[in-house]
């Protein structure tokens, strides 16, 4: 059997090219680099997370713990200054600066550094850190009550050293700032609590990193298996074969994408349907502005760009036929005079209820359409200007019938007719413009009434 013969794909693939691209796709070496990839990037994520941790975990844990020794100093200053305060009931300034120096000296705060100069101790005692804290204590206006380091009893520190120095707080009120002079010395006993807390932090950190890499282990080989699916059926998808689904349970991003690559599969197997719908709305809507435009918006009659395109199709197959086509042009007496009395909104009624009365006389054959102002025109084919006679006679009186009371006191309306059914091979002119002459005429002889 010629290759020709063969059934053709979606995409005018054969049975046979199909075969060819399913050979030359090379799926398992795919997935097996997949998985080796996958494999190698958890691993080194592993070992850069274990590796981060063990660079910043000893400095975190310094900081903290300087960090919480310096609260523990500072509520203890506040309490000796507090002290100071409910004794001499008077804080600030350099006589009080001077006076809780006198305080402390009498009377030392617990573990609060003596006054007066000190120098470092060359070899500070094994205990904890707060023991080995050295700060300078000034009150709120920066005068010194506990010297340190290089500054002086009394001295008031400049506004750069307040900015770098630590408020002291009472109930929401300063009384107090603090500042430290050099680095915070760490003991060996503060090192070597720090270094079990680090280790412990690390090894239970590699732990979790095992637990983690065992686990994601596991999760990669399901991943695998799920991209193996979303991979077999994308190759299906680009020969052609839109109906592919692929069932993946959860809630997780591979779900995730199989619940999208499932939609987006859905959505091009409707495309053409959805495609087809839209063209037929597309085409409704069309031919519904179409109607609008060919409508007058006042009276809901065909305006005179239908009767135009109507007009020289029916003149056309009258003369091509014999067939006789008669043509009435309407138009409502006096008008101006209606509208200059009784106002525009009246006028507008007006036409629109003669309009109204004309559409429940005429034929259903019978074309009806607004001329322009208060002129109508009605199209009647298969009907000489005799038997147009009748029917438009029988509009005439229906509209000097009508009780046009319900729109103004003393409000009458009348209509006059020419009727022309005359055929010449103009494209209709000569019978509209003896429709026009025997309107003129139906005027001239007093109006109401039709003339052919």
């Amino acid at each position: 059997m010629p290759a020709s013969s063969h059934s053709q794909g979606r995409w005018g693939e054969s049975p046979r090219d199909k075969h060819r691209q399913d050979k030359d796709f090379q799926e398992k070496p795919l997935l097996n680099s997949l998985r080796t990839k996958l494999t190698l990037s958890m691993l080194i994520t592993s070992l850069a997370a274990i590796s981060v941790m063990a660079l910043i975990t000893p400095w975190l844990l310094e900081q903290r713990f300087i960090s919480e020794a310096k609260d523990v100093h500072f509520k203890r200053f506040v309490r000796a200054i507090e002290e100071f305060r409910q004794e001499h009931g008077e804080w600030g300034g350099l006589q009080s600066a001077l006076l809780i120096n006198q305080y402390l000296s009498s009377r030392p705060a617990r573990n609060l550094p003596p006054p007066g100069r000190r120098p470092p101790h060359p070899n500070p005692p094994a205990s904890s850190l707060a023991d080995n804290f050295r700060f300078v204590l000034a009150d709120q206006q920066g005068y010194i009550f506990l010297p340190f380091f290089e500054y002086e009893l009394g001295q008031q520190l400049t506004t750069e050293q307040l900015q770098q120095a630590t408020p002291l707080w009472s109930g929401g009120e300063l009384v107090g700032y603090a500042l430290s002079g050099g680095e915070m010395p760490l003991t060996e006993q503060d090192k070597s609590y720090l270094m079990i807390q680090s280790r412990s932090m690390l090894i239970g950190a590699a732990a979790g990193l095992a637990v983690t890499l065992l686990l994601s282990l596991t999760m990669g080989s399901q991943l695998v298996k799920h991209m193996r699916a979303l991979t077999r059926a994308a190759i299906e998808m680009s020969k052609g074969n839109l109906n592919q689904r692929v069932q993946v349970a959860g809630k997780d991003e591979v779900a995730l994408l199989a619940r999208e690559f499932n939609r987006m599969a859905q959505e091009l197997s409707n495309t053409y349907a959805e495609l087809k719908a839209s063209n037929e709305t597309i085409k409704a809507q069309a031919e519904a502005l179409q109607e609008l435009s060919l409508r007058d918006e006042l009276t809901g009659l065909h305006n005179r760009r239908y009767f135009n395109q109507q007009f020289r199709m029916l003149h056309h197959q009258a003369i091509r036929y014999q067939d006789t086509l008669a043509l009435a042009l309407g138009d409502i007496d006096n008008f101006k005079q209606i509208n200059d009395r009784y106002s525009h909104q009246i006028g507008d009624a007006v036409l629109k209820q003669v309009a109204a009365l004309m559409q429940e006389e005429i034929r259903e054959a019978d074309i009806l359409a607004r001329y322009g102002g208060e002129e109508f025109v009605i199209l009647m084919a298969h009907t000489d200007k005799h038997q147009a006679e009748g029917l438009v006679d029988r509009v005439r009186a229906k509209v000097e019938a009508w009780p046009w009371e319900k729109l103004a006191k003393d409000l009458q309306v009348t209509i006059s007719f020419g009727i022309s059914d005359k055929l010449d091979s103009d494209l209709g002119h000569s019978m509209l413009v003896e429709a026009d002459n025997r309107l003129y005429q139906a005027k001239d002889l007093g109006r109401n009434r039709v003339c052919v």
